[in-house]
């Protein structure tokens, strides 16, 4: 019995002894690791985040609080007490290396708003502050030289500034505040409406500044017509006004808040006053010419002020499938020796400008020719186009005219064409935009007649491979 309680005594005090062991290794373990990782860390040190020469981004507000970054990097238990100081001698080296004939900026245009910093050693960065003077800087430009402010970070503690980032030479580059339109000018590219879209619709467009101001901003934006007359006599271009009862703008959104630098407004375009299924179809190119004309603090753009938001409110090319030529006066096929060439009238609506019609080739009828062409539906057409085969020798029309009916008695001309040079494979032509079903193409006038002294009572040989329509079905 008493063997047995000697050999649970020894048992235990080899248990406590392994335990105190292990937790020695363990502490020494964590010690040891820890001084490793501080080991591993560099010494604090200052520096500054954009040292050298650089553009000062300063508005002309009068005056403009300017901010130098300071970064502090390292092992974190150092605070920094820091100087910011003129160096000129930092600006004559420059001047000296890079052939330069910088001036120091006049002291009315600067005051170091802080020059003495505090960093404690548990923040990372902290900022000088410089105030310049917008009004006195604006002044020196007639001076017709070059300014700058060379400044330089100084340690009053023991921590290092590093030699290479303690430097600046600041360069201010004087802006006007501005409101602007992000996109100015004509669209990019132009907005199409179809009768597919809503009856209304929204249309973005951005507005913004050059800076974040501190308090609200309230701006003005209006119509101006004549910023279109403008823009069409400079470009030789005829954009229509957007009709007043085609678009909406909201005022209640013209404003910034204090901060917010950019933000879209809305335009609505009332589509249904342009394209409206089945009666009212507004062709054309438009344009909706907005000028910013207020703001309740500092200046609008003047390269930006205007936005000329196009409206492209364009027909479609009509199907032809279905489409027929249900009356012609002339062609190649009736002469039987050209039969087997199958240029007949229906090749105007096939979609492939390797076939085409020919006239009565060998013995021409007397001009005018036409096509009568039945569309199955009534159409609003708005333009027409011809396409001559490739061969540049082939077309030969020179002029006709176009008319449109419903009913195949009474007919409306809705226009006429004039093709000036043979060697153009593609036309086409606007048209007065006419409802019907049937389409009547007349060709009147040929470049070269069978006799061109008697002109087209002589007849012509002419090619055409496709006519096509612009409208809505």
């Amino acid at each position: 019995m008493v063997g047995n309680l000697k050999k649970i005594k020894t048992m235990e005090m080899r248990r406590i002894s392994i335990k105190f062991l292990f937790i020695f290794l363990l502490a020494s373990t964590m010690f040891s690791c820890e001084d490793n990782r501080m080991n591993d860390i560099a010494e604090d040190k200052i520096y500054l985040i954009k040292s050298g020469l650089q553009d000062a981004q300063i508005f002309n507000f009068g005056t403009y609080q300017y901010e130098l970054a300071v970064c502090k990097s390292g092992i974190g238990s150092q605070e920094a007490n820091l100087k910011l100081s003129i160096n000129s001698e930092l600006l004559a080296s420059y001047n000296a290396e890079n052939n330069s004939q910088y001036e120091i900026l006049p002291e009315n245009c600067f005051t170091l708003e802080t020059n003495e910093l505090n960093i404690s050693d548990k923040e990372a960065s902290g900022k000088f502050s410089i105030l310049f003077n917008t009004t006195e800087i604006t002044k020196l430009s007639s001076q017709g030289k070059s300014f700058a402010l060379p400044l330089s970070v100084v340690s009053v503690n023991k921590i290092e500034v590093l030699p290479e980032n303690a430097d600046v030479v600041l360069i201010p580059v004087l802006s006007e505040p501005y409101i602007a339109f992000a996109e100015p000018g004509l669209s990019a590219s132009p907005l199409a409406i179809s009768l597919n879209d809503p009856e209304s619709f929204n249309v973005p467009v951005t507005i913004q500044t050059n800076y974040k101001s501190k308090t609200k901003l309230d701006f003005k934006i209006e119509v101006d017509t004549q910023e279109l007359a403008k823009y069409n006599e400079a470009n030789n271009a005829n954009y229509l006004l957007l009709p007043e009862n085609a678009y909406e703008l909201f005022p209640g959104e013209y404003s910034l808040s204090a901060g917010q630098k950019s933000k879209d407004l809305n335009v609505s375009i009332i589509r249904k006053n342009l394209l409206n299924k089945p009666d009212l179809y507004l062709f054309g190119e438009y344009i909706l010419p907005l000028r910013i004309t207020e703001v309740s603090e500092n200046s609008i753009d003047p390269q930006a002020e205007t936005l000329l938001l196009h409206i492209s409110c364009s027909a479609y090319k009509l199907s032809r499938s279905i489409w027929e030529v249900i009356d012609w006066n002339s062609c190649i096929c009736e002469e039987a020796k050209y039969v087997d060439l199958n240029r007949t009238p229906d090749k105007l609506l096939d979609d492939d400008v390797a076939t085409f019609w020919g006239s009565k080739w060998d013995s021409p009828k007397p001009m005018p020719y036409y096509f009568l062409i039945d569309m199955k539906d009534t159409k609003n057409v708005t333009k027409i186009g011809l396409r001559k085969p490739d061969n540049i020798y082939r077309g030969n029309q020179k002029k006709g005219y176009f008319e449109i009916s419903n009913d195949l008695n009474t007919w409306t001309k809705i226009g006429d064409w004039e093709i000036t040079s043979n060697g153009t494979r593609s036309h086409v032509f606007e048209v007065t935009p006419s409802q019907g079903r049937y389409l009547r193409f007349v060709l009147t006038e040929a470049f070269t007649y069978v006799n061109n002294t008697i002109g087209p009572n002589s007849g012509a040989q002419m090619d055409l491979s496709e006519l096509y329509v612009w409208g809505v079905d």
